[in-house]
């Protein structure tokens, strides 16, 4: 069972999934801001924040232990947004149990598979954390996914949690991560709203290939954060929860 932390409450669920090397204090600035109005769950993934690692694990079967969370709270339906690699999660959530779902999200996160270029650099990635170890390349990898003039408290923050995750968790994410399926059918075949925070600034999902999954989709909403990278939900808080109340409106 993944960890995770059940706040507020309200007629409608918002689940909250985080990116690779993150845990749920990604979103404190969310749950603080949604807990007078639904309930929120965010969770930590296999490896991250207080959920042990699992050998071999697969963006399915993380999706699957989603699922398990929202049988043990009794949630029936819900909206999922995932960030970066919790947006894949989502993705495989939205093709297993579609009928859980009033809307889904990818906040930085697009549905195609990994390039043949992009498992090159999860392999190098692998690579180097078995020869250098998890700290060094936390403190390499996180400042990059925020703009350059980011707050620094932030930054360090983001680093001080991406600290806590497991060694092997980093590595098995990785893989999972470069094993996944192109999952563009499901936003291209979904009636459900679905939901895209794009990063003007972001350096690992470019704009361009958002803004296409958007127009794939049957209903989509878009929020553009003009000052942020890859971190939005920590860049400009208060923009992205502005969009997700619009989005929850959209999805009830």
């Amino acid at each position: 069972m993944l960890n995770y932390k059940r706040t507020g409450s309200g007629n409608q669920t918002l689940v909250l999934i985080h990116g690779y090397c993150e845990n749920n204090t990604c979103f404190n600035e969310q749950v603080l801001f949604f807990k007078d109005i639904c309930n929120v769950l965010t969770l930590d993934l296999p490896g991250f924040g207080k959920t042990p690692s699992v050998p071999e694990i697969t963006i399915e079967e993380m999706a699957q232990m989603v699922n398990q969370v929202l049988v043990q709270e009794k949630i029936e339906s819900c909206i999922i947004l995932g960030h970066s690699m919790g947006g894949y999660v989502t993705l495989a959530f939205a093709e297993l149990f579609p009928n859980k779902l009033k809307g889904f999200g990818l906040i930085h996160s697009i549905a195609n598979a990994d390039t043949e270029e992009r498992k090159d650099k999860r392999k190098q990635v692998i690579s180097y954390i078995r020869e250098n170890g998890k700290e060094k390349y936390i403190k390499n990898f996180i400042p990059g996914l925020f703009t350059p003039n980011a707050q620094k408290d932030i930054i360090e923050y983001a680093i001080e949690q991406g600290l806590v995750s497991d060694e092997l968790g980093i590595i098995e994410a990785a893989q999972a991560m470069m094993l996944r399926p192109d999952r563009q059918s499901v936003l291209r075949n979904t009636s459900l709203p679905v939901y895209f925070v794009i990063g003007k600034n972001d350096q690992l999902i470019p704009e361009a290939a958002m803004f296409a999954q958007a127009a794939i989709c049957q209903k989509s909403m878009i929020t553009y954060l003009e000052k942020s990278a890859h971190m939005g939900m920590m860049e400009e808080p208060k923009l992205l929860n502005i969009g997700i109340n619009k989005f929850l409106a959209l999805a009830k």
